[in-house]
């Protein structure tokens, strides 16, 4: 018969259980703390975004035969439209001109204003002057203001010529605007509508614009 000691019994579990905590110390590897860990999860992170490209719009150009067919209609939005059109993409060809010249007569101030609109973009303006003259007689304050700066720009001795006229015109706006110009570009100081027309009675035929 085998005797079982306690003694015997408690001493073998104490060694199994240091045995085993042995072991799971040497299967745990430490981590290395002279390579720091990265906080940053490794999984790639999955959009359903997908980048496209946006496409530029380009507006199209339409011909300026097609345009100035166009300027035939009495239907007001089309034509004022059309005069945004064509300011946009044309700078003063003779087609054009010879229709806004028409349109700044026409009876709708706002057809009339957007073509002195459209026309700051031209890069030949002169063709233009005799229906420009006629503005600055316009009820209507902004297109005489208009019609005045358009002609500013107009570097010749007719324009010269159209504000010292203008001098005397019934709008106060409109002799202002002449008065500005004329020191503009002539350089002279005068005070009184007398001494200009004097002096462009005297100069008109050798003026040049410096």
């Amino acid at each position: 018969m085998i005797k079982i000691y306690p003694f015997a019994i408690v001493l073998s579990l104490t060694l199994l259980s240091a045995h085993v905590r042995a072991d799971k110390k040497t299967s745990i590897a430490k981590p290395d703390i002279s390579k720091p860990v990265s906080l940053k999860s490794t999984i790639p992170v999955v959009t359903n975004f997908v980048g496209k490209s946006k496409k530029v719009k380009t507006e199209e150009k339409i011909p300026t035969r097609i345009l100035t067919e166009r300027l035939q209609t009495q239907d007001v939005a089309v034509l004022i439209a059309t005069i945004t059109k064509i300011g946009k993409q044309d700078k003063g060809s003779r087609y054009v001109l010879k229709e806004f010249e028409k349109l700044l007569d026409h009876s709708s101030k706002d057809v009339r204003s957007e073509v002195l609109n459209a026309a700051y973009s031209f890069d030949i303006l002169k063709p233009l002057l005799p229906s420009l003259t006629k503005c600055l007689d316009d009820p209507v304050e902004d297109i005489r203001q208009d019609a005045a700066d358009i002609l500013g720009d107009i570097e010749s001795r007719d324009m010269i010529n159209v504000f010292v006229n203008a001098l005397t015109n019934q709008y106060e706006d409109v002799r202002e605007n002449a008065e500005f110009y004329l020191l503009f570009w002539t350089d002279e100081d005068f005070t009184n509508t007398t001494n200009w027309v004097t002096w462009w009675d005297k100069n008109k035929k050798t003026f040049v614009f410096e």
